[in-house]
């Protein structure tokens, strides 16, 4: 029997997912997409992603953790590649709107803190980790490099298309 907690888990991922797919799809459009358009989406992810991050925990381990880039074992690594690949939609997604990076480092950085500060504030039995402000914001970061990165192929592939004459 599949528990409560597995489907919330993969309702998440499929959330993620979901928004992963939607973005890079529209990524290939080289225009900046409307605000109006990806708030929706921003507000799921960040639903999601609250629901997930500030939900009571098990209570195991620390309440704060100020060691950063401390990796003791592959659950802590495979936990590091999670905190990015979550924050990796929102990246995609902000430059889909033509954000600039340092607008969505600080903005992710900002966010990140604000999740962090309430997990040890609410003592819900979760840990306030430095290690989840570096690989939050730098999911981020990634995600906004993927999206910029793919614009830039869909710029020059419709570039090409433009140029080349029709037979």
């Amino acid at each position: 029997m599949i528990s409560f907690t597995l489907l919330l888990n993969l309702l998440f991922a499929g959330v993620l997912g979901t928004l992963v797919v939607v973005a890079v799809v529209r990524a290939f459009d080289p225009r900046p997409a409307r605000a109006r358009a990806i708030v929706p989406l921003a507000l799921l992810w960040a639903a999601a992603v609250l629901f997930m991050t500030l939900r009571p925990g098990t209570g195991l381990g620390v309440r704060l953790n100020l060691v950063p880039l401390i990796v003791d074992g592959p659950a802590s690594a495979l936990d590091a590649v999670l905190n990015v690949i979550v924050f990796v939609p929102l990246g995609l997604l902000l430059a889909l709107t033509g954000i600039r990076l340092r607008s969505v480092f600080a903005l992710a950085l900002a966010l990140t803190l604000v999740i962090e500060t309430t997990q040890y504030l609410t003592d819900l039995g979760r840990t306030a980790d430095i290690n989840d402000v570096i690989t939050n914001t730098a999911g981020a970061c990634l995600g906004w490099a993927v999206a910029r990165g793919l614009q830039h192929i869909a710029g020059r592939a419709g570039a090409t298309r433009r140029v080349v004459p029709r037979y």
